[in-house]
């Protein structure tokens, strides 16, 4: 596990803590460092001072030996005759970076799949990002606004160190975005199927973002039926209860992943049933599912995905059950205009068992 640690926020039981005005202690002995910009002091106190010189003469160490800073941010906070901002001071090249303060926006569109469930948590943001080309260093949107202006990014330095540049979350309280954070540091990034990168159509770009329902990580196979259900003009929104995604009008989505294909001896598929049972006088439920996981999707297409008494008990529920392979082909169909968004839509929703494409 990463040593971390978390300036200007206290009581983090994963993480070493320290205030904005204690005295900073070794801090190249961490892996990874969580700067919180929001307790940053208005009163500068001497002491603080101080601090913002160890940060920053540590802050290039970091990026010399291609450790990641965390920085969530807050207003620029200017002081009599200083051009760069107290609180953006710390960083290397502070006067290439620009926050540019604005009034408070609501819209956020999310551009890397790391900080997908950070950026989640931000309903609200109040500056915007620029960086002024320097040589060596690489400025990477993370989210951006109505306007496709940054409001969240990372800075590369030598193709070594990164600060992440993030707006504060507005959903959660600053102790859980925190936790959110060292949860993101401490992560292993699962190695992805080496076939998984050749699902791509030239001619359809945009079918290439959705090759995750064919991931190894189960989020991402998440987050590519919740993207292909929206562009289909169904809403979601997450559900804790049996890890279910709620739609739009009493509709319910349950995701699996199987080795093989669905059978009533799987737990998941169990559970699944359970929920179908209690819940199915509330609304429809459906059912996705990523069969022979394993396997590239060529492979997937002429197998048996459900077993017989899986599929009549979907039939006699009326519950859809699609694979994420039939899902996938299914917006393929729309992409190339062979069928519309109103009718793709309406399949899922109202046909009751296996649907095959």
């Amino acid at each position: 596990m990463n040593k971390i640690l978390v300036i200007g926020s206290l009581s983090h039981e994963e993480t070493d803590n320290i205030e904005w005005t204690q005295p900073f202690c070794d801090i190249e002995k961490y892996d990874s460092l969580i700067i919180d910009l929001t307790s940053f002091p208005k009163d500068y106190p001497q002491t603080l001072f101080t601090n913002i010189g160890i940060l920053k003469r540590t802050s290039r160490l970091f990026i010399r030996d291609s450790k990641e800073i965390f920085c969530i941010m807050e207003k620029p906070f200017k002081i009599l005759f200083k051009e760069i901002p107290l609180n953006y001071s710390w960083i290397p090249f502070p006067q290439k970076l620009t926050v540019n303060p604005m009034l408070l926006g609501k819209t956020i569109h999310s551009t890397t799949e790391r900080f997908a469930d950070y950026i989640e948590n931000v309903e609200k943001w109040d500056s915007e990002l620029f960086w002024q080309t320097t040589d060596n260093c690489s400025f990477e949107t993370i989210a951006v606004n109505k306007a496709n202006n940054p409001i969240a990014a990372t800075v590369t330095m030598g193709n070594r160190g990164k600060i992440h540049f993030l707006p504060k979350p507005t959903k959660i309280s600053p102790s859980k975005a925190i936790k959110l954070l060292t949860e993101l540091v401490n992560k292993e990034e699962k190695e992805e199927y080496p076939w998984l990168h050749t699902i791509e159509n030239p001619e359809h770009e945009q079918l290439t973002k959705y090759r995750n329902l064919f991931s190894v990580d189960a989020k991402k196979i998440t987050k590519a039926v919740y993207l292909i259900l929206e562009d289909l003009g169904i809403t979601t929104a997450h559900t804790p209860e049996f890890d279910i995604t709620r739609l739009k009008g009493s509709v319910s989505v349950q995701i699996i992943t199987v080795k093989g294909k669905v059978e009533a001896k799987n737990a998941e598929v169990n559970k699944v049933a359970r929920f179908i049972e209690k819940q199915r006088k509330k609304g429809k439920i459906i059912v996705v599912a990523n069969t022979y996981k394993d396997l590239p999707i060529k492979n997937r297409a002429n197998k048996e995905h459900i077993d017989s008494a899986m599929k009549l008990f979907f039939e006699t529920n009326n519950t859809p059950f699609l694979t994420t392979l039939s899902l996938y082909n299914l917006y393929k169909k729309v992409i190339k205009d062979e069928i519309s968004v109103h009718e793709a839509a309406s399949l899922i929703q109202n046909q009751s068992g296996e649907i095959q494409i």
